[in-house]
């Protein structure tokens, strides 16, 4: 009988779609999925360490599966970017663990366990393989979503003072752009009509052409809908990137393009590269294509040295750039970021206050942006066709707004359908929608 195995997965897209590659491998190798770590001979953390409060939600988890452990026999062994981080390190603060794999070294995943399995031992490895961005993506497991997650470039060569992807991901290596234009065709092949482009540094591929061509590439693959990507540097958007995202229909009308800041003093901190005078320069490369787009930021609230007059250009430049969406977080120090080395004495309350203010004014600008769509009808594709308890179906915009769509009887959506509805109400989180 097979070992059963569970990957549970914390992060970013890019972490995802490791997950659907860990996923393959193990199937590959004879291994029987199954849906929670109670059922599992082998448990895989798949993690993230972005932020402290993703690293506690895993030893959380850890601190459950020793207890488990201590009842059955179980395999239990960490992935990600904490796996990379933390290296050896893990074994000491968490016992329980088997093995330790690197972000580098996903496709090494059969070795790790073999050893920890048949050999009884610990293992890890967290080498550094400058060519894991050529994984064999043919073996990823898709899981049944409406698009399809499709890495181009792993690592990152900017050195922002407090990110831990350069230490955890590497330095940029592009895929070859002729095997990202085979595997977008082979998925589309299998039914998915959305996809979406993955790189902890999108914008910067160089893999036989630069993104804007790699764009114009993608979208030109017969039976494709819709194409998204994430995320962009803004150091590395041109003004021919921007013409390419408003003048090619098959570009869903999404912008995600981190400013972090609106203080040029908590920029240069931060070695972001750019003033907020240059941000805004980027933004207006989009012309008068702004208007058709939804345009998304992330904010990092309470970096060290962060003074009251740092966040309130913070806020003018919400209010000036009117976002539509935005991620925003407390700022987390993370060990090995050169962040480490600026004196943090920014008071917990003051910060978390901060943050309220910010995704107050935030929610402001979503529900405006989103009350001006009530009566308008739009495209949105089905992202869970079962009815949930309030009877909507769940479906997404081209310009990334979640749709509550009214259930009518005998019509039953499919997981990725293209459906027309028209918007019948709003709030800063949804739209409500009824089929056309």
């Amino acid at each position: 009988m097979s070992k059963k195995f569970f990957i549970q997965t914390w992060g970013c897209q890019m972490n995802d779609h490791d997950g659907e590659k860990l996923t393959g491998l193990m199937l590959r190798d004879g291994y029987e999925e199954v849906k929670s770590s109670k059922e599992a001979d082998i448990v895989l953390l798949n993690t993230c360490s972005i932020r402290e409060k993703a690293v506690h939600k895993v030893f959380s988890e850890l601190g459950r599966l020793k207890k488990e452990k201590l009842q059955r026999p179980l395999t239990i062994g960490i992935t990600g970017c904490l796996a990379q981080q933390e290296q050896a390190h893990l074994f000491t603060r968490a016992p329980q663990i088997d093995f330790v794999l690197g972000t580098m070294a996903l496709d090494k995943l059969p070795e790790v366990l073999t050893q920890a399995q048949i050999n009884g031992e610990k293992s890890i490895n967290v080498g550094d393989y400058p060519d894991n961005h050529l994984f064999p993506t043919e073996i990823a497991k898709r899981k049944p979503t409406a698009k399809a997650l499709v890495t181009i470039i792993e690592g990152c060569n900017h050195a922002c003072t407090y990110c831990i992807v350069p230490r955890t991901r590497g330095i940029e290596r592009s895929r070859p752009f002729q095997s990202i234009l085979d595997e977008v065709k082979r998925l589309v092949d299998e039914g998915y009509r959305e996809i979406e482009l993955l790189g902890q540094n999108v914008n910067s591929f160089q893999g036989g052409c630069n993104f804007t061509e790699l764009l114009r590439k993608v979208s030109a693959v017969e039976g494709l809908e819709w194409l998204r990507f994430t995320t962009s540097h803004p150091m590395n958007f041109t003004k021919e990137l921007a013409f390419e995202i408003v003048s090619n229909p098959k570009i869903a009308p999404f912008l995600h393009l981190p400013v972090q800041s609106g203080s040029n003093a908590v920029l240069k901190r931060m070695l972001r590269e750019y003033t907020i005078e240059e941000y805004l320069e980027r933004l207006a490369y989009l012309g008068s294509g702004r208007s058709q787009l939804c345009l998304s930021t992330d904010f990092i609230v309470g970096f060290p040295g962060e003074s009251e007059q740092d966040f309130q250009k913070t806020l003018d430049l919400l209010d000036e750039v009117r976002f539509e969406t935005s991620f925003s977080f407390i700022y987390s120090l993370r060990p090995g970021t050169s962040a480490v080395r600026l004196k943090d004495d920014l008071p917990a309350e003051v910060k978390q206050e901060r943050l309220l203010r910010l995704q107050s004014r935030q929610a402001h600008w979503t529900l405006l942006d989103n009350q001006k769509m009530i009566g308008k009808i739009v495209n949105a594709r089905i992202e869970n066709p079962i009815l949930n308890d309030q009877g909507f179906w769940i479906a997404r915009t081209g310009s990334s707004k979640t749709v509550h769509l009214q259930g009518k009887a005998g019509r039953g959506p499919e997981m990725g359908q293209l459906i027309t509805a028209q918007i019948s109400g709003a709030s800063p989180h949804f739209l409500a929608a009824e089929l056309i």
